[in-house]
């Protein structure tokens, strides 16, 4: 940066020098006169003042300049740094989010396989259930069947021992007594168990 200012102003002397000749700089004439027409305290003054001016434009806008560039340096670096952290925070949670995805599916199949095993397992239970509770029905239906027949047995057999009974009393014409009547009701059962 001091070399390309330095060159700036031996361009700029240079360019002013050759500018203020007139003519060939390198005639017989008096070199001195051509080189500073003014005198060497002008071109002193000149260049005092125009070293002031550098000062002056260093101090108040080089300075302050580079100060503001500095600043915005940092801050677009700090704005970098921020959104490449922000990037990186971003590509993890997406990271953790595929995975939290992949793991709520791996629990939501579980949870399905195991509903559908429970209601399997409920659905044979209760079928299981209706079957016995069927079952237990139709045994007690057919134990009422059997007592119910076998109550019927018992009223159809007292029916015919007390028609027997009075057939018997008709037929002998006298009453029947209590021996008689167990002998009568044995030979009618073992000829009806003998009809069966």
């Amino acid at each position: 940066m001091k070399r390309r200012s330095l060159f700036i102003v031996a361009l700029t002397f240079s360019a002013g020098l050759l500018s203020s000749c007139q003519g060939s700089p390198f005639s017989e004439s008096d070199f001195n006169s051509k080189l500073f027409p003014n005198g060497v305290w002008d071109l002193v003054i000149q260049l005092a003042a125009f070293v002031i001016l550098l000062v002056i434009v260093f101090f108040l806008g080089y300075k302050p300049l580079k100060k503001m560039l500095d600043r915005r340096k940092s801050y677009v670096q700090g704005q970098l740094d921020e959104a490449e952290k922000a990037k990186k925070y971003v590509s993890e949670a997406e990271v953790l989010a595929k995975q939290e995805i992949q793991k709520g599916k791996e629990e939501a199949t579980v949870i399905i396989a195991e509903a559908k095993a429970q209601a399997n397992a409920e659905a044979t239970a209760i079928i299981n259930e209706a079957k016995a509770q069927a079952s237990a029905r139709r045994l007690a239906a057919d134990e009422e069947i059997r007592l119910a027949q076998e109550a019927s047995k018992q009223e159809i057999r007292q029916e015919i021992i007390d028609v027997a009974m009075q057939a018997s009393s008709h037929v002998l014409g006298r009453e029947v007594n209590s021996e008689d009547d167990q002998r009568m009701i044995d030979e009618l059962l073992q000829s009806l168990d003998g009809g069966k």
